[in-house]
């Protein structure tokens, strides 16, 4: 029986490249040609198995995120599959709640080449500890002091954007509340970005942190806190950029059941861009990310990273404003 040895030394070719050509990676037609035609005249069949424990590719990816319950979380993992069914792999979906031990556990999976390579939107601070160089990993919106490839959208530019939206509809007072962990991630530069642009513009600006995960309590929290801010100093916040379409969405009810008027009373703006069931409108105006080609880089990405080859190490995709009906038109320019 023909092994890949033999269908490397019958096309001319390195043993790698015929593996690239079995795993549907990139190689130069002429190659792939040569070797097509090689395991046409030896009749080679390929034995996945085997192939796995013998060259320690298993035809799977891992991809790590906190949960499903953030609708954002949910499309990534349906692109993301998509890609890499394209690509011959299989996914393996590892829902790790931000915890470091449910973390660790699939990085040691990586090590032990139980899977061939990691996508992962990491919380926990500790992971920070396990992550190395030579780890098959890419990261979404982390960036790991370990040289590890990071997909990530310009979190910076959409605070800016929604700043400038708000000064441009007349807001001279704004808000911005964020959830979500504090570990080092691009994330983050939603807060610069908004914070600085509306300083700049000379829009009063509070924030405020509400910790890992929002639930209805922190719609409650939210709303308690505007009606103290504006006891406290006769302001009214006219616009309040979240950090999530989730946040946003749960915010927009509870002050609807107050009695509220959005976006007459107080504007509203998320990020992520979500739509009612993936194709309806938008739940909020919001951030809008490329989710579908977050999901194509990543994978672009775990491929090069799996057969040794140059990865780029930072990947960012631009955003952009997406009128949700939370917002009122623009009545100045700049």
């Amino acid at each position: 029986m023909a092994t890949i040895k033999d269908v490397a030394k019958r096309a001319g070719v390195s043993v790698g490249t015929v593996s690239k050509v079995l795993n549907g990676v990139y190689v130069r037609d002429a190659n792939r040609l040569k070797v097509e035609e090689a395991i046409s005249q030896l009749n080679y069949q390929v034995n996945t198995y085997a192939r796995g424990m013998k060259a320690q590719f298993t035809n799977t990816v891992a991809l790590i995120l906190p949960d499903l319950v953030n609708p954002f979380f949910a499309l990534l993992t349906n692109y993301v599959e998509q890609e890499l069914f394209r690509k011959n792999y299989r996914m393996v979906l590892c829902l790790s709640s931000g915890s470091f031990e449910k973390e660790q556990g699939y990085f040691a999976a990586a090590r032990q080449n139980k899977i061939d390579g990691i996508i992962g939107l990491t919380y926990s601070d500790e992971a920070e500890k396990y992550v190395s160089d030579d780890m098959p990993l890419v990261s979404i919106d982390r960036y790991y002091e370990a040289h590890i490839p990071c997909v990530t959208s310009d979190n910076y530019q959409g605070g800016v954007i929604a700043a400038r939206h708000f000064y441009r509809t007349g807001c001279h007072q704004v808000a911005y509340f964020r959830t979500g962990a504090k570990t080092a991630g691009s994330t983050l530069e939603r807060d610069r970005g908004f914070l600085e642009t509306s300083r700049e513009l000379g829009m009063e600006c509070v924030h405020m942190d509400f910790g890992e995960e929002p639930g209805a309590q922190t719609a409650d929290q939210i709303y308690q806190y505007l009606q103290e801010y504006q006891a406290n100093t006769s302001r009214v916040v006219e616009g309040i950029f979240f950090s999530s379409d989730d946040l946003a969405v749960m915010t927009v009810e509870k002050l609807r059941r107050e009695g509220i008027r959005i976006p007459e009373d107080v504007q509203i703006i998320g990020y992520d861009g979500l739509t009612v069931l993936n194709r309806g409108p938008l739940y909020v105006s919001s951030i809008r990310q490329p989710i579908q080609e977050m999901a194509r880089c990543c994978v672009e990405q775990v491929m090069r990273v799996i057969h040794h080859e140059p990865a780029q190490m930072l990947t960012v995709l631009p955003v952009e404003f997406a009128e949700g009906g939370t917002t009122k038109p623009q009545i100045s320019g700049g």
